[in-house]
């Protein structure tokens, strides 16, 4: 479980301070990336620009949060299919409405249905067959890749209805709907892990599988629900990507799945499972969109972006193979 959770029950006000405690770090680093980009530039923390961090973060955001629910079920999980399904959706979504707005409710239940299917998939090759974790989930991401281009020919089509166009507009006092959907989206997903038996079951499954077992815990269940979970966000993901970019070409999403992971465990989602908060999810995506930022005013090649961004995944994932529970 969540220390947060394991010091509650000794004192309520010590486990506040230690829920909040894990913003501290992604914060800190937050506003010491704004000061160095504006000492770099004039303009970096303005206003205006920290709200278009904030809405290019989004979408990294929402893949964070697909991307949480497989590491805090436990076993070294992570989901390389994540953003597969983000650009099937972003796809499919287009292809479906043809810029109608009565056919957008069963677009979005096809796509989160067919991402169902897949997250449903990546757990029964895990689980039942004993794939680890990252070959089925790549495994998947070529077969969703697959799909993707055989259901569009290799020629994306349709238009988008004029509701998902507005997500990259103001809502109010200047903050684009793609922010609010975002924040919506974070808090539920909260909920349901704090909130709810099922979720709070995700954590426990994530610390310990054997005693989440002998306490009566389906734990292939659990499992089971946290991939089709995670699914199914990247599938909303890929909604507010093609919403706000306008338009939908293939691959699209693909490099998101490489900065869910990072994004995560900064947020403070733990390699070994069984911690994680999706707000904090949410200020790892925004830290990584201001290295991006960053890289851009000092100038840095997108080459080397990219390479900074693999070797800052590297070292996390090197840093974390060290924890004594995710070795066993």
């Amino acid at each position: 479980m969540p220390d947060a959770a394991r010091t509650a029950g000794k004192n309520p006000f010590v486990a506040l301070l230690a829920e909040y405690n894990k913003f501290l770090f992604p914060v800190s680093l937050i506003i010491l990336m704004f000061g160095i980009g504006q000492a770099i530039t004039g303009g970096f923390s303005s206003p205006a620009n920290i709200n278009n961090i904030l809405t290019i973060s989004c979408v990294v955001a929402v893949a964070t949060f697909a991307q949480s629910f497989v590491i805090m079920a436990g076993d070294g999980g992570i989901d390389l299919s994540v953003g597969s399904i983000m650009s099937m959706s972003a796809l499919l979504v287009p292809a479906v409405t043809a810029g109608e707005m009565s056919r957008l409710p069963v677009a979005i239940v096809l796509v989160l249905a067919l991402a169902a299917v897949f997250g449903a998939a990546n757990a029964a090759g895990v689980l039942i067959v004993g794939i680890p974790s990252l070959v089925m989930t790549f495994i998947m991401a070529s077969a969703v890749d697959g799909f993707s281009l055989s259901f569009t020919r290799g020629q994306p089509t349709g238009l988008l209805p004029e509701v998902l166009l507005a997500l990259g507009r103001p809502a109010f006092f200047g903050i684009r709907w793609i922010l609010v959907i975002t924040v919506v989206i974070a808090v539920i997903a909260e909920l349901f892990l704090r909130r709810t038996r099922t979720g709070k079951q995700i954590f426990l499954v994530g610390s310990n599988r054997n005693a989440a077992c002998l306490c009566g815990i389906g734990v292939n269940r659990i499992v089971f629900i946290a991939y089709i979970m995670s699914a199914c966000l990247a599938a909303l993901g890929g909604i507010l990507l093609v919403g706000y970019s306008g338009s939908s070409i293939l691959k699209m999403a693909n490099g998101y799945t490489m900065l869910s992971v990072p994004a995560a465990v900064i947020g403070g989602v733990n390699l070994a499972g069984g911690e994680g908060n999706m707000f904090s999810g949410f200020l790892g995506a925004i830290i990584f969109t201001l290295l991006s930022n960053l890289l851009i005013a000092v100038g840095i090649p997108n080459g080397v972006r990219i390479l900074i961004q693999g070797a800052a995944l590297l070292f996390i994932l090197v840093m974390y193979a060290r924890d004594a529970k995710l070795r066993q």
